[in-house]
């Protein structure tokens, strides 16, 4: 797969690819921000009327395994918004395609923000924490395999080469997989659910050297 030569696009062609990237680029980061502002939104609000830092600290020491699965998220919506604009920074074009699976990558993230707000609302809930990992999971194997798709259907830049395309996928890769590890253990509590995510540390290495190998 990584072996395909690119071909010359007709000017017509590549206008329209052009055209659909730079609209899928505005409408992604539209969404990320948004992600990001609704992530904050979740914070737990304090109880008593008259706010000052005490109670502000009371309320957030109540609730600190929900500020845990903010702050993945938090970390999550990041990494992917990197990611995305890594990949498409190396596309000379998009196709159809290829923005539909982005926006339905998009969808899952939104879908998992929706499952995290759920927790917040019913601290500890198993099947929104499975949700969450399933669908981050989802989400990130999906980038994948859209940098895939863009490398076999010859969408990305003759600036970047064979090597840099390989690295690129199997950076892509910790997120999902820890996502897809964690859920494993969502129904022994959202604490240890959140420490389970600590494997994107060493998936980050071993898929990095594997990049590096290949």
């Amino acid at each position: 797969m990584f072996g395909v030569k690119k071909e010359k696009f007709s000017k017509a062609e590549l206008e329209r690819g052009k055209g659909i990237l730079n609209s899928l680029v505005i409408i992604v980061n539209v969404l990320y921000a948004f992600l990001i502002f609704d992530l904050f939104s979740m914070l737990p609000s304090p109880e008593d009327s008259k706010l000052n830092i005490g109670t502000l600290s009371e309320s957030y020491s109540e609730h600190l395994m929900v500020l845990a699965s903010l702050f993945i998220g938090l970390l999550m919506i990041v990494v992917y918004w990197i990611q995305f604009n890594r990949q498409l920074g190396n596309l000379v074009k998009s196709s159809p395609m290829h923005a539909a699976l982005t926006i339905f990558q998009m969808s899952c993230l939104m879908l998992y923000l929706y499952f995290l707000r759920l927790e917040t609302i019913y601290e500890g809930m198993v099947f929104a924490l499975q949700m969450q990992s399933f669908f981050l999971a989802l989400a990130g194997f999906i980038g994948a395999y859209n940098w895939l798709y863009a490398r076999k259907n010859e969408l990305t830049s003759d600036q970047i080469n064979e090597a840099e395309e390989k690295k690129l996928l199997y950076s892509l890769l910790p997120e999902p997989c820890a996502g897809l590890f964690s859920l494993f253990f969502a129904s022994l509590g959202s604490g240890i659910w959140s420490v389970s995510f600590l494997i994107i540390v060493p998936l980050g290495y071993v898929f990095k050297k594997i990049g590096y190998n290949n």
